[in-house]
């Protein structure tokens, strides 16, 4: 269960009642994604591909049916056919950093990132 969270931009920042940090990333350009999730797996793709052969190709090499888990990315192929992608961050403070930077945040060096991790949903949250 969701103790707090806060969404900026394309993360989603969920503090847990354990107090674990989660950080998650949807991502507004599918195809971007992709690219991304293909170039650290060191998969070949067509630039020429539309997002579904894209995602269809993706999900057809690493993944069953309708989904792909590959590393930190997910890809799912909706029965619609459009694709979606989102990352869960095995670096949960790096995804943190890469968030403070966006929205005008100081880590914290000397916290862990479950107190980083609360300080910057609180940020994010008063800012709104």
């Amino acid at each position: 269960m969701a103790k707090k969270s806060a969404i900026s931009g394309e993360y989603i920042i969920t503090v847990e009642d354990s107090g674990t940090v989660r950080v998650c990333k949807i991502y507004d350009n599918v195809k971007a994604s992709l690219r991304e999730c293909a170039e650290a797996k060191g998969f070949e793709y067509d630039p020429n591909w539309t997002t579904q052969q894209f995602g269809s190709k993706l999900i057809k090499a690493f993944g069953e049916g309708k989904v792909a888990e590959i590393g930190e990315y997910t890809i799912v192929k909706r029965d619609c056919g459009s694709i979606e992608s989102y990352r869960t961050y095995a670096n949960t403070l790096g995804a943190l950093r890469e968030i403070a930077a966006q929205v005008g945040f100081t880590i914290n060096e000397k916290s862990n990132t479950r107190q980083n991790g609360s300080k910057l949903v609180d940020f994010i949250n008063g800012s709104k």
